[in-house]
C-alpha cells in the first residue's frame, strides 16, 4: 500500500488539528497505507524560520515527503486562512516537492464562516508545491473533534465528510498510482 505523510500545521500540541490529523491518520492506517506524523511545531524554531533546508530534521521531514505517495496537510484557520506555521514549514520545502502525490487538505476552526479556507488558501499552495491530485478536502468544527481515552472522534456531520474525503483519499493512492505519476491526471 502507499506512504502518506501527515502534516500537523497547528502550533499547539494535543490540539484540535492534531486530533483531527490522528483521525485521518488512523482511517488511513484501516484501509491498509502507513501513515507518519510531522509536526513542525517541534521542528528547531531558528532553523525553520530560517528556512534551513539543511538542519538534519528538517532535511529528514523533506526527505519524508519526498518518499510518500500522499501528504495529508492539517491547519488551523486563523484570519481566514491556514497557521503561519503550516507556511513557514510549507516555504522550506522545495519547489516542487508535491509532485506526483496525492494531498488531502484539512482545516478545522471554531466557526462555518472559516469553511470556505480550505478551497480559497490551502488547495491553492499544495497546487502551487507541484501536487496535481489535490483532493476535495474537509473542513471541521472544533466542536466536533472529540478526544477520549481509546483515541479522537468526531461528531455530527463532519464525521461523515471526513469518513468520505478519506475513502476518496484512500482509493486514489491504491487506483493506479504508477500511471498517474507518469501521466499527470487526476485521481480525484
Amino acid at each position: 500500500m502507499a506512504l502518506v505523510v501527515a502534516v500537523i500545521g497547528g502550533p499547539t500540541p494535543g490540539s484540535a488539528t492534531a486530533a483531527l490529523a490522528e483521525n485521518v491518520a488512523e482511517r488511513l492506517e484501516l484501509e491498509g497505507h502507513t501513515t507518519v506524523l510531522i509536526r513542525p511545531a517541534d521542528l528547531p524554531p531558528a532553523a525553520l524560520i530560517a528556512g534551513d533546508s539543511a538542519d538534519p530534521q528538517i532535511r529528514s521531514s523533506i526527505e519524508l515527503i519526498g518518499q510518500a505517495d500522499g501528504v495529508v496537510v492539517a491547519t488551523p484557520i486563523f484570519q481566514a486562512s491556514y497557521s503561519g506555521l503550516l507556511k513557514t514549514f510549507l516555504d522550506v520545502l522545495p519547489p516542487g516537492a508535491l509532485a506526483g502525490k496525492a494531498a488531502l487538505p484539512l482545516a478545522n476552526g471554531g466557526s462555518r464562516a472559516h469553511l470556505p479556507a480550505v478551497d480559497y488558501t490551502l488547495r491553492p499552495v499544495l497546487s502551487a508545491l507541484g501536487c496535481p491530485q489535490v483532493g476535495q478536502g474537509a473542513f471541521v468544527l472544533d466542536a466536533d473533534i472529540v478526544r477520549h481515552s481509546c483515541g479522537v472522534s468526531l461528531t455530527g456531520a463532519s464525521e461523515s465528510r471526513v469518513a468520505a474525503v478519506c475513502r476518496q483519499f484512500a482509493h486514489a493512492l491504491i487506483h493506479d498510482r504508477s500511471s498517474v505519476r507518469s501521466s499527470g491526471q487526476s485521481l480525484f
